[in-house]
């Protein structure tokens, strides 16, 4: 692995410690920048880019991209903080229990909050309470985009809002997450009616998240700086996050983990575990795994794991036509819920839908379907998700 990739995580590393740099004249900056955005901490790398003396050693057009991104991260940050504010004030006057999470609660521990980006706000209120909150959100002029399955999106003044009735749904590997996860509304601590989760509770679930994002096309840099900084500015007890994730199957997953932020950011600890691959595995592919990912690799893997032999047909056929069950909680089919006699109509639905709005993903990846790089992709990514305790 080129040397812009440890370089990128030095530099995340003295973000994250408030430590003024000297720049290095021999890194390709160009690449620099496109693997810190791909992360989405092209933000965070100009924190410490602008404070260095020789900051001229970035050229001016690299410099400029990096400063775009921060700039366009203040102007993101400002609108979602308000759009939180009003959906807080918006859910109190309803009387409805809600806690924020991820982002949207772990932006206020990094050094510059506003440079950790987050594509939505993340909030979670009592199945109960779902149908309510939606009537009086609409009613109150926020837009319901997507109200099927366990989460539904709104939008707020532009801004993408996630209203969560759990935080995990569904196994995560072999985990059984959904379950470990399924009274989160009980770890909350509130004031008045807006509440956080307990700082133990919150990173045993960034954990599974992590864990999540891993087991279908990869997480990357950020989900790492996230423990990083829970770790260094709240009092995580391990030995707590341990009882949490160890009866659902995710504590030797946890363990690599945390191995690879004490590495990387000296926090955490060091359970000795080998963590070459992960570390690779967390650089390569950017912050969610869609950047340079054969994803038909994962979809063969995904066979694989169900103890299915791949096959060009029957792989595609399984992809074409998933069960009543995968397919009732895609956001955008909402007419499937509760009536199983309508999957040859959302079988039809789904394939229009991805052929007009993924229709790159979807013929890029069929197309590799079947191949011998991809099955060999698979096979090694099902032994490494083993080694690591996903699986």
């Amino acid at each position: 692995m080129r040397e812009e990739y440890t370089y990128f995580i030095s530099l995340c590393r003295a973000y994250m410690e408030g430590k003024t740099v000297t720049l290095r004249e021999d890194i390709d900056y160009s690449l620099l920048y496109r693997v810190s955005h791909s992360h989405n901490l092209s933000a965070v790398l100009f924190c410490v880019l602008n404070t260095s003396a020789n900051k001229a050693a970035v050229p001016p057009e690299v410099f400029r991209r990096f400063e775009d991104d921060f700039l366009e991260a203040i102007i993101r940050s400002d609108k979602q903080d308000e759009a939180q504010s009003r959906l807080d004030t918006l859910l109190t006057a309803l009387h409805v229990p809600h806690i924020f999470f991820k982002g949207a609660t772990l932006k206020r521990l990094y050094p510059v909050p506003q440079a950790r980006v987050m594509g939505d706000i993340d909030v979670l209120i009592a199945e109960q309470d779902r149908e309510r909150v939606k009537q009086y959100l609409v009613s109150n002029g926020v837009q319901a985009v997507n109200t099927n399955g366990p989460v539904y999106d709104y939008l707020l003044d532009n801004c993408k809002i996630e209203m969560h009735t759990r935080i995990i749904s569904g196994k995560v590997g072999s985990a059984d997450a959904e379950r470990g996860f399924a009274d989160a509304m009980a770890h909350g601590v509130f004031d008045g009616c807006t509440g956080e989760l307990t700082p133990d509770y919150h990173f045993a679930y960034l954990i599974a998240h992590l864990a999540h994002h891993f087991w279908f096309y990869g997480a990357g840099v950020k989900m790492i700086a996230d423990l990083a900084v829970m770790l260094q500015q709240t009092n995580v007890d391990l030995q707590a996050v341990q009882a949490i994730l160890e009866p659902m199957g995710l504590w030797e997953f946890a363990k690599v983990m945390l191995t690879v932020c004490e590495k990387w950011f000296s926090v955490g600890r060091n359970y000795d575990c080998d963590t070459e691959k992960t570390e690779r595995f967390l650089l390569s592919f950017g912050a969610f795994g869609n950047v340079n990912r054969n994803k038909a690799a994962v979809i063969e893997r995904k066979e694989l794991e169900d103890g299915k032999q791949t096959s060009r047909f029957k792989t595609k056929l399984r992809l074409l036509f998933p069960s009543y069950r995968k397919i009732k909680d895609i956001p955008y089919i909402t007419f499937i819920e509760g009536r199983p006699y309508l999957l040859p109509l959302a079988w039809v639905y789904r394939l229009f839908y991805n052929l007009k709005n993924r229709r790159n993903f979807t013929v890029n990846t069929t197309k590799k379907i079947g191949s011998d790089e991809t099955e060999s992709s698979a096979r090694a990514e099902l032994a490494y998700f083993k080694e690591i305790g996903l699986l």
